[in-house]
């Protein structure tokens, strides 16, 4: 049997690989249509158990490449030109995006598996329309193909909200009734059609709509690992998506929920006493998800190959000084790697640890949105300052040296917000796209300074609201689909 599902993996892989080729043009072939087919040496799944080996190979994002590139577009990361040649490959991959290049992915030189995000995440959404295409037919436990279906529709609307994150408009950028969306693929059958983006506002509701399904079937799961998504990781990211919708009441009530039904803040006293950072499972009791790499081992950074000189790309000066450096833990050790031969740079992945990624859900998130909700609310006269306040305090005092925090104390609702954001980027720094994603929906700007082999020193600027906070769709998309419309630039 072990034998039959892993040829019947092994094909189904295939396929989701070598489809992507015609997956644009043809509406994406169906991974699915295998399960039609007979063969005489291979058995088709027909059980919750074989499929569920389908969801955990093809849908979750274990085995891809992770989108680092965005901590490239933010002001947490700066350049410091180079100063080993051994450096030079790690200059160039990420010169196009740093420097603001509106042809960063039209397959120049510095375009490489990591900054594909539209394949990669597709190729995921089709893993999950082949679970949910195919769940109901299989045999076995209900309640265990119900778990399967939510995960592959948290996994699903996850998938798209990152695509809308990278490659849209934020919504309160323009209306979200004529931007554009992307293309919402929800069935892994074959058809002849090419498909198009939809508006902003029809992803943004169908994540919502998906989101809400996965917490009803999510609702009693209780995996025994943290590589597992559930029903407080959809409550979480449900409070993400009102914030950016700027849903404020909805975004404290799924932050609430979230908060009630999840585990506890990590202390990061005891972290630092195990030697641990705060996406070690074993360790961290707030991680929610844990998925993929490690930001700092990426292609830009890559702290396998160390030496004594100073990195071409590490953390901003200015932002690594936003933190309190006596007390606030995550400025020593836990965070900020701190060498004035080479650099700072963030980890939130135990370096002793070999299987923990820095990618997923934490319950911080789910404190710190509602602290921005709740701000913004008692801005219009609709919350009392003290719930923001209580918030951050909780979160804060969490990550400082036990017995030294002193409670932040705001009576002006606005600097509350001020704060409460800028708290955001010292707890969410290198993660996830959090920055580049507040960059945009906060109408930021971002000089970048960038500095060559020679020495040479050029400002590229982002704008306020800029063409290119909706980063344009990798060239091979494209060639591939000719109803794909490609991002203004």
């Amino acid at each position: 049997m072990k034998q039959h599902i892993y040829n019947i993996l092994s094909k189904i892989n295939g396929l989701l690989l070598g489809a992507f080729c015609v997956t644009l043009v043809m509406g994406f072939t169906s991974c699915g249509d295998f399960f039609d087919e007979s063969s005489q040496d291979e058995i088709k799944p027909s059980t919750v158990e074989d499929l569920s080996a389908v969801l955990y190979a093809d849908a979750y994002p274990y085995n891809v490449s992770v989108d680092d590139y965005l901590i490239l577009l933010t002001d947490e990361v700066q350049c410091n030109g180079l100063k080993y040649d051994g450096y030079a490959t790690r200059m160039q991959v990420g010169q196009q995006v740093f420097c603001y290049n509106p042809e960063m992915f039209d397959g120049i030189e510095s375009f490489i598996a990591d900054e594909n995000s539209w394949k990669e995440y597709y190729e995921l959404i089709k893993g999950c329309n082949v679970i949910l295409d195919y769940a109901d037919d299989m045999t076995g436990d209900e309640q265990k193909k119900q778990y399967m279906k939510g995960q592959a529709r948290f996994l699903r609307a996850y998938y798209y909200l990152r695509l809308a994150m990278i490659y849209c408009q934020p919504f309160n950028n323009g209306s979200p009734d004529t931007n554009l969306g992307v293309p919402l693929i929800t069935s892994s059958h074959v058809t002849d059609q090419y498909p198009t983006r939809s508006t902003l506002r029809q992803a943004y509701d169908f994540i919502e709509s998906e989101l809400m399904k996965a917490a009803e079937e999510l609702d009693g799961y209780m995996p025994t690992t943290k590589y597992r998504v559930t029903k407080t990781a959809a409550d979480v990211l449900l409070s993400r998506l009102y914030l950016y919708e700027e849903k404020w009441e909805n975004c404290v009530d799924y932050a609430t929920k979230a908060i009630s039904e999840g585990p506890e803040l990590t202390d990061f006293d005891y972290l630092k006493s195990k030697y641990r950072s705060v996406y070690d499972c074993d360790y961290s009791t707030e991680v929610v998800w844990n998925y993929a790499g490690r930001a700092c081992y990426s292609a830009y950074f890559d702290l396998n190959q160390l030496y004594n000189y100073m990195l071409p790309w590490s953390a901003s000066s200015k932002v690594v000084a936003l933190y309190d450096q006596t007390n606030d833990l995550r400025s020593q050790y836990l965070y900020v790697q701190k060498s004035a031969s080479t650099g700072d740079y963030i980890t939130k992945a135990s370096r002793s640890s070999t299987y923990d990624g820095d990618h997923g859900i934490r319950m911080s998130e789910a404190y710190l949105n509602r602290a921005e909700a709740n701000a913004r609310l008692s801005i219009a006269g609709k919350s009392d300052i003290s719930k923001g306040l209580e918030d951050i305090n909780t979160l804060r005092e969490t990550r400082y040296k036990n017995g030294t925090y002193t409670p932040a104390a705001f009576t002006d609702a606005s600097q509350l917000l001020d704060f409460v954001l800028e708290e955001r980027q010292r707890e969410l720094i290198w993660e996830d796209g959090f920055r580049w994603m507040d960059i945009k929906r906060l109408g930021f700007s971002v000089t970048h300074t960038y500095i060559d082999a020679n020495g040479l020193q050029t400002d590229y600027v982002l704008k306020s609201k800029d063409l290119l906070y909706a980063l344009p769709i990798p060239n091979d998309a494209l060639l591939k689909n000719k109803n794909l419309v490609q991002n203004p630039r």
